[in-house]
């Protein structure tokens, strides 16, 4: 049987306890995370911003009440001496366009809380889809836009080129027709001047004058070929060539069909004639015979007739063309009926040298004759040179005109790429935008951007509280519960600024405190706002009131512009004596916001345009990014991200390694009553006093 020894009990119980000593000791030794300094709770609270002045009570016999705002009187429901109850409507105007403004800042509202919401949702699919497709529309229709820009810098190129070119030739046969027309003139005073010996020479020269004739005729044939060369080359009739002109054949007959057919037989005709008279020539054996050349002669005479009406022809039926940019240009149309203008004239001076020739031929022995056909000569070739001056001038206008084209062109690309280059920039811009758009919606919404949401809302609440406060200025209503003692409106009057009309609502209990509020005050203050009055005689309760008159006239007292406000007691449960000329404090609450979360703002550290609290989870601060909203004073609202009840570390806030440090709890108390006239004051909903107790 086991025996107790109380010795070795003793011995074993010390053993013990020193063991759990050691291991207390050691545990309690250990580094862990503790709170020197406070933390604060996050609690939801009301805060109130306020007018505060001080000034004297008065009692009244009689309030008059008066519209302030012009517009028709819709509804009168009281008579003199009804009695009313108080806020009874006795009077009211039409007020549909504020019905109207209120529904409008209503769906303002509404569209802005949709916005805030929006932010938050993650796109779908058909979103990111369409994002993409819109960047990727942009890119075409930026490259396309860049494409069409350089290609019209081409054509412009081109073109330019081309209208240059037209006209540097145009000047090189202007001056080939000057050049001619001074030969001319040449030719015509020589004539002149040999006039007078022409019949002596004539007939002592039959043999020099019939070699002449032989030597010019010689020249004359390659002439005309050049002639049925350079016609066949525009118009293609040989056998030969007369498919080289399909690419612009259908242009030369655009206008009148008849006018080219004329001139391709016309053509053929004289082609014709030119083989025949080649013929001759090769037979003739220049013997000097008069008969024989005459009969040269007259054929050459036939050939330049007949090529006098085809090139005549060729230039109609260039006249009678269609103009084409790639087949047959205006410029070309010119050139050749320049070309032909002057071949023209070339067959008809010949034919006029052959006849004349002919003449001679037939009149060597007769002196009158001759003379008379001299004067034929000089009298052709005078009209030879009036038809050159003629045909000058209007190569010049021509020139004139094709160099106004050419700056008219010039003009027109210019505007034609100033619009193309402020297309890409437009499209420049629509991808830039496009990419953006794809950026903001695949991106977490910034605090700027949630900022800005949130003060659009902020922005449309109060456009709809202010709508539904503009209601006030379209009814009256009894400030009391008392008798109407006379009514000036009647229904359908239409009210102005000069109205003298008036409520009158006798009450021999009425109290009112008047005080004077400054030009800075005066603007934030509006009728039926409440106020908070404290009577010097009882400092301790606090009676509710409300604005009953705002006098807009102001009031100059030692250089400082103030203006009226009377307030009236609107507690029933305040039952104390009031007498005229005691003394108040007054706090007229200009805005108030009620269940909100709040957190002092020493509390908040701001980083990179973003607001951050060390929040305490489990015995250790986390750095919490949060949204703020409206501060008060060294108070701010807390929009998301942060929970009632949340600890957040102040500023003095120290990690700790010790094993006796505990957390301390810090309640923050009001501080002593505010003096200056105007400032913000904080309520809770369950104490008396600001600001709550910071855990």
């Amino acid at each position: 049987m086991f025996k107790f020894n109380t010795k070795y009990f003793l011995i074993w119980l010390i053993f013990i306890l020193a063991i759990n000593y050691k291991t207390f000791y050691q545990f309690s030794s250990t580094t862990s995370t503790s709170s020197s300094g406070s933390t604060l709770i996050v609690e939801t609270w009301s805060i109130e911003n306020t007018i505060e002045v001080s000034w004297d009570s008065e009692l009244v016999d009689e309030q008059s009440l008066k519209f302030t705002k012009e517009w028709t009187i819709t509804k009168v429901t009281f008579k003199a001496w009804d009695t009313v109850k108080k806020w009874d409507i006795i009077a009211e105007l039409d007020n549909t366009d504020v019905y109207d403004s209120i529904e409008q800042a209503q769906i303002s509202l509404d569209n802005a809380n949709i916005s805030y919401k929006q932010l938050f949702d993650e796109p779908d699919k058909s979103q990111i889809l369409q994002s993409k497709n819109a960047i990727t529309s942009a890119e075409n229709s930026l490259e396309i836009a860049k494409k069409e820009y350089e290609n019209l810098k081409t054509t412009q190129q081109n073109s330019l080129t081309q209208l240059e070119k037209n006209i540097e030739t145009s000047k090189g046969d202007l001056e080939t027709s000057k050049t001619n027309l001074e030969l001319s003139k040449k030719q015509l005073e020589t004539l002149k001047q040999t006039q007078q010996n022409s019949l002596s020479n004539t007939v002592s020269n039959k043999s020099t004058t019939v070699i002449n004739i032989e030597n010019t005729l010689k020249t004359n044939l390659s002439e005309i070929e050049n002639i049925i060369e350079q016609s066949d080359y525009i118009m293609w009739v040989s056998n030969d060539n007369k498919d080289k002109n399909n690419s612009y054949e259908n242009y030369l007959w655009a206008k009148d069909l008849a006018v080219k057919s004329k001139a391709t037989a016309s053509l053929l005709s004289s082609i014709s004639l030119y083989e025949d008279l080649k013929s001759t020539v090769s037979k003739y054996n220049y013997d000097w015979n008069i008969s024989s050349i005459k009969t040269l002669l007259t054929k050459y005479l036939n050939v330049y007739n007949d090529l006098a009406d085809t090139t005549d022809l060729i230039y109609k039926t260039l006249d009678n063309s269609v103009e084409s940019d790639w087949a047959l240009s205006d410029s070309d149309i010119q050139t050749k009926k320049s070309i032909m203008s002057s071949y023209r004239t070339t067959a008809q001076n010949k034919s006029t040298t052959i006849n004349s020739s002919l003449n001679t031929l037939d009149t060597l022995s007769d002196t009158d004759l001759i003379s008379q056909s001299n004067s034929n000569t000089i009298e052709q070739t005078q009209v030879s040179i009036t038809a050159s001056e003629l045909s000058i001038k209007k190569q010049e206008i021509s020139i004139e005109n094709s160099e106004k084209d050419l700056e008219t062109t010039k003009e027109n690309y210019r505007i034609a790429l100033e619009t193309k280059q402020k297309d890409i920039d437009s499209k420049e811009r629509s991808l830039e935008l496009a990419n953006i758009s794809y950026d903001e919606l695949m991106d977490w919404p910034t605090s700027d951007e949630i900022q800005k949401s949130k003060n659009s809302i902020k922005q449309a609440e109060l456009n709809l509280e202010s709508a539904y406060k503009k209601l006030d200025d379209y009814k009256l209503e009894a400030p009391f519960d008392w008798v109407v003692r006379k009514i000036d409106y009647m229904l359908w009057d239409n009210i102005t600024t000069d109205t003298d009309k008036y409520v009158y609502i006798e009450n021999p209990d009425l109290l009112v405190i008047t005080v004077m509020l400054d030009q800075i005050d005066i603007t934030k203050v509006k009728l039926w706002q409440e106020a908070k009055v404290v009577f010097d005689a009882y400092s301790t309760t606090t009676v509710k009131a409300e604005i009953s008159s705002i006098d807009t006239q102001p009031v100059e007292t030692s250089w400082v512009v103030s203006y009226e406000v009377k307030l009236v007691l609107n507690d029933d449960t305040f039952d104390k004596k009031i007498l005229s000329w005691m003394g108040a404090d007054i706090e007229i609450i200009v805005e108030s916001k009620k269940d909100i979360l709040v957190l002092k703002t020493s509390a908040i550290t701001e980083k990179d345009w973003k607001s951050y609290v060390n929040v305490l989870k489990n015995w250790k601060q986390v750095e919490t990014e949060i949204v703020t909203w409206i501060n008060w004073d060294w108070v701010t609202e807390i929009a998301s991200w942060l929970e009632a009840w949340d600890q957040v570390v102040t500023a003095d806030y120290v990690s700790s390694s010790s094993n006796d440090t505990t957390t301390s709890t810090s309640l923050f108390w009001p501080s002593s009553k505010k003096s200056s006239s105007s400032s913000s004051s904080n309520s809770s909903s369950n104490r008396d006093f600001w600001p709550p107790g910071w855990f």
